[in-house]
């Protein structure tokens, strides 16, 4: 009785090194094959100023904070080619470098972008978003493609970036 015991304490502390090393392997691989190289590319984009990869819940976060840039348009695009590359299916949180002003500007144009969202009638929301940021004093454009509708929101020294899912239809 004794013997068998000590066998099935053997067998299962082999099974948990085993486990252990698997692990150990698969982590050491995600590191070396996804993460590194991802965060490299990523970082490479121009306006990029940090990437900080979160992937402790399947499929992942990949969080950038960018600085002033031209296009976000253009810049989401080739973030989420990287991204779809590397680490199919994980999701991208866009931030900007906002203060206050811009802050309470987002707020205001939520309104309006969310009610352009749910009727369709983009053009009125474009006209409404630009003429409320010249009230809130800084700059607005405002961009949209099948897929989103990306708001950036400037001032002098700060910087916002929005994308809004649109609903397919």
């Amino acid at each position: 009785m004794r013997f068998q015991v000590r066998r099935i304490a053997a067998a299962a502390v082999a099974l948990l090194a085993t486990l252990a090393v698997l692990f150990g392997m698969q982590r050491w691989l995600f590191q070396t094959q996804t993460s590194v190289p991802l965060q490299q590319q990523l970082e490479r984009v121009p306006g990029v100023k940090n990437v900080r990869l979160d992937f402790a819940a399947s499929p992942g976060v990949v969080h950038v904070t960018l600085g002033r840039v031209s296009d976000i348009e253009s810049t989401y695009r080739d973030l989420a080619a990287h991204v779809q590359a590397l680490a199919s299916g994980a999701t991208i949180d866009i931030a900007g470098l906002p203060d206050h002003r811009i802050a309470a500007a987002a707020q205001d144009l939520s309104f309006s972008i969310a009610q352009g969202l749910a009727t369709g009638q983009f053009v009125a929301m474009r006209s409404q978003v630009l003429s409320e940021a010249k009230l809130d004093h800084v700059v607005a454009r405002i961009y949209i493609d099948q897929q989103n509708v990306y708001l950036a929101l400037y001032d002098r020294a700060h910087s916002a970036y929005f994308i809004y899912p649109r609903e397919a239809k």
